[in-house]
This record gives C-alpha cells, sequence and structure tokens, in this order.
C-alpha cells in the first residue's frame, strides 16, 4: 500500500543498462559553417535598414534584391533552422517566417547580428512574460510565434537561459528542437513504467511532459540515458512542490529503466552562518554520539546552533559549552522568553508573515529542552565538568508552562458525518475535479476509509504492508461476523501491534491490492530499523 512513500530510502531495481535502446542524436544546425563576426558590415547594415519591417517574404526564391543578398551571412543560419521544420504545417511555417522577420528586425533596432546580443537583449526580444513579448513587437506579430523566436535563439545557441523567459509552452518548444516524434517516445517511455506502479497516466495531463520537456531542454539533449542526477538535483533547487513531484517521479522512472544510477543521498544541510566553529564543532559531535531518532537530533541540534548565534552577539567571548555558568544559562532563559520568530535563525524565507511574532509557550519550551538535552548529554558522557545542573539552570519558566495544555480538535458531529459520507461514497468523478490527482481512486478509497476507521495517525497509514488485514474467524469469537485484524507497523511510541478495526477498512484494503500494481521493492525506513523489524513492505 505504499505507493505514495518518499524517494528517501526506497531501492529501485534498476533494469541493465540498455545504451543502444535509444537512437543517435546530433545537434540539428552545424554551427562552425557560419560567419559570426560579432558586428555589422555596412553593407548589412545598409541592407536591414532599407528592408525594415518588410521581411516577410525573405525566404521565396523571387527575393533576389541586392538587400538579400547582402544579409546572407544572417539568414542563411535563419533558413537552415527552418529547413528542420519543414513537415510542420502551414501555418506553423508561417509562424516560423514571422519570427525570422521579427530577429531581422530586431538586428535593425540593434544595429547588431544576433549571434553578438547579449542576455539581456535576448531576454527584451523574446519577452519575459507574453505581455512584455507582444510590446516588443507591436506590428501584430502572432503570439505563437515566440515559440519559434525561442527555438531560433535556442538552436543557433544564442540564448540558452530558457529560466527567464517566465511561462511558455515547454513541450512546444521541445517539439521544435528535438521533434514531435522525439518527445513522444521519451513520454511514453516514462509513462509505461508510472502507470505499471499504479499512477495516474500522466500522458493525459500536461504536468509531467512540461516538466521532462524543461529537464530535456535544459540537458540540450532529448536521450533519457543522457540526463544525470545532477541535473535534477540543480532543477529541484527552488522549484514548486508540484514541479519537485514531477521530478520526484521522472527520476524514479529513470531508476527503474537503468538509465540513471540511483544517487548517493547528499546532505541538505548548507554552511552555517553567524556561529563560532567551536561550537559546531560541539554540536556536530553531540548529534553523531547521541542515540536520539535523526529527526529528534535534528531538532536538538538547531536549537543548540541557535543558542551559538545568540552567544555571537550578547557573548562572543564564550565559544564552548565548558564556559557555561549558571548566570550564563539564566540570561539565555531569559532571551528564550523574549525572542520572536526569526531571531537567531539562519533562514527566515520559509517564514512568511509569521516573522517577529512572540515564540509560542510550547516552541520556548522545546528550545530550553533542546539547550538541557545537550548540556545533561555532555555532562553524562564525560565531555564536561558537572558545574550546574541543565535540568535546574535551563528549565522553562513556570509562567511558559501554564500556558502549555491540551488543544483538542473537535470535529463537530454534522461535520464528521459529511465526512463518513464522503469517505464511503468516494469515487473516480470527486478525484477528477483535482488538477493534481495521479492515483488511482481504490487507492485514495482505501487511504479514506483507513484514516476515517482505524484511528491511526498518517505515518502509520502510509507504511502499512501488503496484506496487514487478517480476518479472525467468527467461532473464535463472540461476534457474529469475522473480526478483521490491521497489523500496525512501528510507530511513533512504541513497536508493531495489531488492532481490531471495522469490517470496512479490511474490505477497502483489500480491494486496492487486489488491483495494485507490481511495485519497486522499499529499504526499511529508520523507525522500523530501530526496531529490530526485518520484514519487506
Amino acid at each position: 500500500m505504499s505507493a505514495t512513500a518518499a524517494w528517501r530510502g526506497q531501492r529501485e531495481e534498476a533494469a541493465p543498462r540498455e545504451p543502444g535502446s535509444e537512437p543517435a542524436w546530433s545537434w540539428p544546425i552545424d554551427l562552425t559553417r557560419y560567419d559570426r563576426t560579432p558586428t555589422l558590415s555596412p553593407a548589412e547594415a545598409e541592407a536591414l535598414t532599407a528592408l525594415g519591417e518588410s521581411g516577410h517574404g525573405w525566404w521565396q526564391p523571387r527575393q533576389q534584391r541586392s538587400a538579400w543578398r547582402g544579409l546572407d551571412r544572417l539568414v542563411s543560419p535563419l533558413a537552415a533552422v527552418r529547413a528542420t521544420w519543414s513537415t510542420h504545417s502551414p501555418h506553423q511555417r508561417y509562424r516560423a517566417e514571422i519570427a525570422v522577420a521579427a530577429l531581422l528586425a530586431a538586428c535593425a533596432v540593434e544595429q547588431a547580428p544576433y549571434w553578438a546580443w547579449a542576455a539581456p537583449t535576448w531576454v527584451r526580444v523574446l519577452g519575459a512574460t507574453r505581455g512584455a513579448f507582444q510590446a516588443v513587437h507591436p506590428s501584430g506579430i502572432d503570439r505563437h510565434a515566440r515559440h519559434y523566436l525561442i527555438a531560433l535563439a535556442y538552436l543557433l545557441d544564442c540564448f540558452t537561459d530558457l529560466g527567464q523567459l517566465g511561462y511558455y509552452n515547454r513541450r512546444a518548444l521541445a517539439e521544435k528542437v528535438f521533434g514531435p516524434a522525439r518527445i513522444g517516445a521519451a513520454v511514453d517511455r516514462l509513462a509505461s513504467v508510472l502507470n505499471g506502479w499504479g499512477y495516474h497516466d500522466v500522458r493525459k495531463g500536461n504536468a509531467f511532459p512540461r516538466a521532462l520537456c524543461e529537464v530535456l531542454l535544459a540537458n540540450r539533449s532529448p536521450r533519457l540515458s543522457d540526463l544525470t542526477p545532477a541535473l535534477l538535483d540543480e532543477l529541484r533547487r527552488g522549484a514548486t512542490v508540484n514541479k519537485r513531484a514531477q521530478l520526484f517521479q521522472l527520476q524514479r522512472a529513470l531508476v527503474a529503466l537503468g538509465l540513471m544510477d540511483r544517487p548517493t543521498p547528499v546532505g541538505r544541510r548548507s554552511v552555517i552562518e553567524g556561529v563560532s566553529a567551536t561550537w559546531i564543532a560541539w554540536a556536530d559531535r553531540w548529534e553523531s554520539t547521541s542515540t536520539l531518532t535523526p529527526r529528534a537530533r535534528g531538532h536538538v541540534r538547531g536549537d543548540v546552533l541557535k543558542a551559538g548565534r545568540w552567544l555571537q552577539v550578547e557573548h562572543p567571548a564564550v565559544a564552548e559549552p565548558a564556559a557555561w555558568t549558571r548566570e550564563l544559562c539564566a540570561a539565555y532563559v531569559a532571551a528564550v522568553d523574549r525572542m520572536h520568530i526569526g531571531d537567531f535563525a539562519q533562514r527566515c524565507d520559509p517564514l512568511g508573515g509569521r516573522r517577529g511574532q512572540p515564540l509560542s509557550a510550547r516552541t520556548k519550551n522545546a528550545c530550553l529542552g533542546a539547550m538541557r538535552q545537550f548540556f545533561r548529554d555532555c555532562q553524562e558522557w564525560g565531555w564536561l565538568p558537572p558545574r550546574f545542573d541543565p535540568s535546574r539552570a535551563l528549565a522553562t519558566p513556570r509562567a511558559v508552562r501554564a500556558l502549555i495544555g491540551p488543544c483538542p480538535r473537535v470535529i463537530a458531529d454534522d461535520v464528521w458525518a459529511k465526512l463518513l459520507w464522503a469517505g464511503l461514497n468516494l469515487d473516480e468523478a470527486d478525484l477528477a475535479t483535482s488538477r493534481h490527482h495521479c492515483y488511482p481512486v481504490t487507492l485514495v478509497r482505501a487511504l479514506a476509509v483507513t484514516w476515517l476507521f482505524a484511528g491511526l495517525r498518517s505515518d502509520e497509514i502510509v507504511r502499512l504492508r501488503v496484506g496487514c488485514v487478517r480476518w479472525q474467524a467468527a467461532q473464535a469469537t463472540d461476534a457474529p461476523d469475522p473480526v478483521c485484524l490491521l497489523d500496525v507497523p512501528a510507530h511513533k511510541t512504541g513497536a508493531p501491534f495489531t488492532k481490531p478495526v471495522d469490517a470496512l477498512v479490511g474490505q477497502a484494503i483489500e480491494a486496492w491490492e487486489a488491483v495494485r500494481p507490481a511495485q519497486p521493492p522499499l529499504r526499511l525506513d529508520a523507525r522500523e530499523k530501530r526496531q529490530g523489524c526485518a520484514h519487506q513492505k
């Protein structure tokens, strides 16, 4: 049932590499054949001025005027690119001709050949947005010709930083550069893998093909075997959540096809700023020794580094834990009590409008609790002399503890009744309204029913194993019907266990298992390793 498992910890069974499964490909334009002198000759400048915006029809053989012969150095590369679009429809070829004419007109305005244009000039001519493109070309140029103009710049290797052009049809551009057959074959090849895993058919939407085309354009090759993990990691940085999801699907499929090695996990930590090297070394030493869960270690380490930034501002002479005293602990407790969101943090962009608001009581308690954990461990391990008791010197103030209490989120009866009805009557039509729907309705129904009736945490639900449902015969119990037993994996506070659940849960899960496609085997997650579980999902 783990179709939604994250990339972390997965082990894709990669097929043997097939380097010959994709035809060879070379750049369609031989750029070495053309004179790329960065300045216009007097004859070229005079010819461009004479033609003005009458560049329409430059491709026709009857155009034998001396002006056209004088522009042969600029026209020949454009004609070579246009020749690669000979199979396009007449309307599409007309748009290409309009794009070439617009490019020649821009050369007259810039008084320089397009080979010599700087990136800002190309952005102005191609348009950072659709509106900007039409504002630069006010002569009524078809907005769809923008893709041909971008393709001209890309194929002539004049401008390749496509990220500066805002929104444009990635697939349309990729098909003009690499050909529709190449792009269609790449999409179909990856879709066959993802569909076999139970993903919604990616060929029916635009999101996945758009992401794939953007990756191929960034790699300057239509061959899937030429893609690398480093390129996908670079594109993932700063990408939206939806785009990262598409890149995740793409990388999984490439690994399964044997076209890419599974990337070595890379630490996500950035360079620590505002903290002394000595304090960082102590934080790293504690983290490498602690036996807390990885997530808990990360939280403690982050709070310890925050304390290090506070030290650099308020007590720069203190560089290591051994120099802490009761007085310094009291000063830090007071500082935490007065802290605001974003204080002594390295990255504040994700905070948005919350920056500057007072810390909640729970956050203050967690921050001080991390420091208590850090100093207590360092003293117990013999790294520091026991100069003070961390549980007393770094205790959360009573006024803060009084603000911490249970916060039950009670669901009204009428709202819960609506949720039950929606979960029990979920069908394909309900999912079709979502733009990001990519999982079978049987899986979504099993998740919904399990959430409604099983009483499990979300991480327990998504980590349920295949075969987690067992039925106990009615004669073995006092119940009139068989009892549904659900095997729950290792969880937040304990080991795996089995619990009786409503029969609807077992029926929904078994319905999903009956149609569930074969999935790549997964490694055990960190929680299962700590619990000593030796089974596979």
